[in-house]
């Protein structure tokens, strides 16, 4: 069966939209939470200046131990300055799960908890090359770049020691020489993150508009074409509310949302 690891924005009412969508529960390989804005630096801080987000960590806490009783995994994003000491902290709450982007980091969890899955998070951003040339043996499995999505014809060359996540339903250019300023926008407060977002995608977004082929986003009926080279796929959007996280899952779930691409359109020609 297809899983797919499923973005938690912390909203109060994320646990309980959840448990009314039963049929749904069995698909999710693990629901993905950055750890609290104060512990390490992670991607779309936007998400926290939301109303709805935890304005402490008591309480962020609190919808922590709500979300493990749907029963399933989680995984806590720790994507940038993180240390052992706070991994131990999501530890002592439970959690056996992090996506990262620290090698040596990774390599001393391994050692010292050989049963915590380590996912190399997307924000990387490796090459075919890097992939294939370097030492990723720390992680239990990686998070593709967008590249990836619009090579479909190059995916058997990926390594096969290794497990893969895909992004799927990022509508962000494939090539994108933007994603880290992105990815790391510092704001106080929502209006701000959206002008820096809106200022920094520009050109991520005009080539998207104009060449739509040259998204990233794999269509839900498109995604057998990708299911023999990644153990899972991975949906976004923290920032978004939960009925649309919910939606998103569903149309994965059931490979329906009306416009297939075909396999071809999966293998970009790079003069195109």
């Amino acid at each position: 069966m297809t899983k797919f690891e499923v973005p938690c924005n912390m909203f109060p009412d994320f646990v309980e939209k959840f448990r009314e969508r039963p049929e749904l529960l069995k698909h999710i390989d693990c629901f993905y939470v950055a750890a609290w804005k104060d512990d390490c630096d992670n991607t779309r801080i936007g998400a926290t200046l939301k109303d709805n987000y935890p304005k402490t960590y008591e309480e962020y806490v609190e919808r922590l131990k709500d979300l493990m009783t749907l029963g399933l995994p989680i995984s806590v994003l720790a994507q940038r300055n993180a240390n052992l000491e706070v991994i131990e902290k999501y530890m002592d709450l439970g959690i056996r799960a992090f996506t990262m982007n620290d090698d040596e980091l990774a390599k001393t969890i391994k050692r010292k908890y050989p049963d915590v899955k380590l996912t190399l998070s997307i924000t990387r951003c490796l090459t075919m090359a890097d992939i294939q040339d370097g030492d990723f043996s720390m992680y239990d499995r990686i998070v593709l770049f967008y590249w990836f999505n619009k090579h479909l014809d190059r995916l058997g060359n990926l390594p096969k020691k290794y497990k893969y996540v895909m992004l799927c339903n990022c509508g962000c250019y494939y090539d994108c020489k933007w994603h880290d300023a992105h990815w790391f926008i510092k704001a106080n407060t929502l209006e701000d993150y959206y002008k820096g977002e809106e200022s920094i995608c520009k050109n991520c977004q005009a080539i998207v508009t104009s060449e739509y082929h040259k998204s990233a986003f794999i269509q839900p009926e498109d995604i057998k074409y990708f299911e023999p080279y990644v153990t899972a796929f991975k949906l976004i959007d923290r920032i978004d509310h939960t009925e649309l996280i919910v939606d998103n899952l569903n149309a994965y779930v059931t490979r329906f949302r009306g416009c297939p691409k075909g396999r071809e359109y999966y293998s970009i020609n790079e003069n195109s």
